[in-house]
């Protein structure tokens, strides 16, 4: 087999390291956060993820961008941090950027490690999560797994699967925050992928409940030195966003269950954060997308993400 599953202590949690030998590729899942946190390609000694430095902690995982976070129960902002579900109102105790809650409540949990397997043309690792409705503002309990698998063909996916285990029904959202970067700058990278429309944001970044038309990304553009922290509701028929630039090509394609692309480029250019939504910011309060999860209920969404050399 051409896999190997490494698992190492990192301060007081774990990295879980899958490789594969005949590519010499590799990558590292966290079981904090269940985050992606490497996709080293050794070869090129080149990292495709714009990840976290864990070694001495957590850190400060907040003020670096929240680098391949897991958002949920919402993602992105949620207006004042408020909603109302089932004529109750909730306020949100987790973190706030200004006056807004921000990308969930459960990106730093950890998570157990609950199988991993080598196969013949893949090796995966599956993690487990049993919130307990700790949040004053979000007291539904639920379970979450993420189950990463990694492929010969240099293809990574990633399936979560969320149960409600309340005893009534809960508002749901969920998504990824991952950076990529194909090289020393995102300037030199072309973006494509198909939309419905851009979302319409205030000046907090919360959707006004607006779509324009927006066809900048259909055929392939350069990015340049073009700025984003947009939303875009993507085209079903067409849901790949392609990411390259002169050596990579990155094919990021999701399943119907993650319908909003939300782009964001730093400031520092190094990377771009192509996050997979399965609803619009905001969205336990516009509804845009919003997944109401049945005492029980079994949710899956899944996206990938796969990288070939020119």
């Amino acid at each position: 087999m051409s896999f190997s599953i490494d698992i190492q202590p990192i301060s007081t949690f774990k990295r879980i390291r899958i490789a594969n030998h005949e590519s010499k590729a590799s990558i590292d899942i966290m079981s904090k956060g269940g985050v992606l946190n490497s996709w080293l390609q050794t070869n090129d000694q080149w990292d495709i993820i714009d990840g976290n430095n864990f070694e001495s902690g957590w850190g400060n995982y907040e003020s670096n961008g929240f680098k391949s976070g897991k958002m949920s129960p919402y993602a992105c902002r949620l207006s004042q941090g408020q909603f109302t579900h089932l004529s109750q109102s909730y306020k949100i105790e987790k973190f706030y950027l200004g006056a807004h809650a921000l990308h969930g409540i459960l990106y730093d949990v950890e998570y157990d490690i609950v199988e991993t397997k080598i196969k013949e043309n893949s090796a995966y690792v599956i993690l487990e999560h049993h919130y307990q409705g700790t949040d004053k503002g979000f007291p539904f309990a639920y379970t979450i797994r993420l189950h990463w698998i990694f492929f010969t063909n240099n293809k990574i996916s990633i399936e979560t699967t969320i149960t409600n285990q309340s005893e009534t029904s809960i508002p749901m959202m969920d998504g990824w925050h991952p950076y990529f970067k194909l090289g020393k700058t995102i300037n030199d990278c072309t973006l494509q992928f198909i939309n419905k429309g851009i979302l319409v944001y205030n000046n907090e970044l919360i959707p006004t409940g607006e779509m324009l038309t927006n066809t900048m990304f259909d055929k392939g553009s350069g990015i340049a030195d073009t700025q984003l922290d947009s939303g875009y509701i993507i085209d079903a028929a067409f849901p790949k966003c392609i990411l390259e630039n002169e050596k990579y090509i990155l094919t990021i394609e999701p399943s119907p269950s993650y319908p909003y692309l939300q782009l964001y480029t730093p400031d520092h250019r190094g990377s771009i954060a192509i996050e997979n939504l399965s609803g619009a910011p905001d969205c336990f309060n516009n509804k845009m997308g919003l997944h109401v999860l049945q005492p029980q209920e079994i949710w899956k969404l899944e996206t990938s993400y796969q990288l070939t050399s020119k």
